[in-house]
């Protein structure tokens, strides 16, 4: 969704769509999700104290944004062909 392919590595992921990243964020942070310190780069960071029910909660929060997430990216792509 960020990147057009599969991210292999860290050059991959220093080319992400940022915008669309920064959507993801604070539509998950607005769900009570703070899936890593903001900014985009910041992904690397892990715990290993999440529990079930925190993965339940992220999971449920990004179902609820993915739809926004699609539109944010088709409208991205439409500007970038015109």
């Amino acid at each position: 969704m960020f990147y057009p392919q599969e991210i292999r590595n860290y050059r991959d992921w220093t080319t992400i769509d940022v915008d669309l990243w920064r959507h993801y964020w604070f539509a998950m942070v607005n769900r009570g999700v703070m899936a890593q310190p903001y900014w985009w780069d910041e992904q690397w960071t892990i715990s290993v104290q999440h529990t079930e029910a925190d993965i339940d909660k992220h999971l449920a929060a990004f179902s609820d944004i993915a739809s926004s997430l699609t539109k944010a990216q088709q409208e991205r792509m439409a500007v970038a062909v015109h």
